[in-house]
């Protein structure tokens, strides 16, 4: 799973890299007056803005980088879904409850043997004299 998941990885990474160097092409063919410079559509993928400032003459790049940003958001969800759905079929880690197994530190005393012999003050309360905890 984890190779399909890298496989998955790689062309999100491609088609973002597909992306960026058409969006540097429309930039350049695109019309001087009309201030693609900023990128701000190319960012939020607003295709048909795109198409009527970019002109006749950035069209095939246009359909290019249309469809590599699509396809690198296909690939985003198809990675986090396939991702999502390998963890959960992962088998949980066994708890250190479920297997009893001995301890072998001889400074820790088993709880039925631990008996709290030791006597120590209790903070003194306003209106009650001071006792001893057992």
């Amino acid at each position: 799973m984890s190779i399909l998941l890298g496989v998955i990885a790689l062309f999100a990474i491609l088609s973002l890299v597909v992306a960026a160097i058409q969006a540097a092409a429309i930039v350049r063919l695109a019309p001087a007056s009309e201030r693609l410079g900023s990128y701000m559509l190319l960012g939020w993928w607003k295709f048909g803005q795109l198409e009527q400032k970019a002109g006749p003459a950035a069209a095939e790049p246009m359909a290019i980088y249309k469809r590599a940003a699509i396809a690198f958001i296909v690939f985003i969800v198809l990675g986090l879904v396939l991702s999502g759905w390998a963890i959960n079929q992962t088998q949980a880690p066994a708890s250190a409850a479920a297997e009893p197994r001995l301890i072998n530190d001889p400074r820790i005393i088993p709880a039925e043997f631990a008996f709290n012999t030791d006597l120590r003050r209790v903070a003194p309360m306003p209106g009650a004299p001071n006792l001893l905890e057992s």
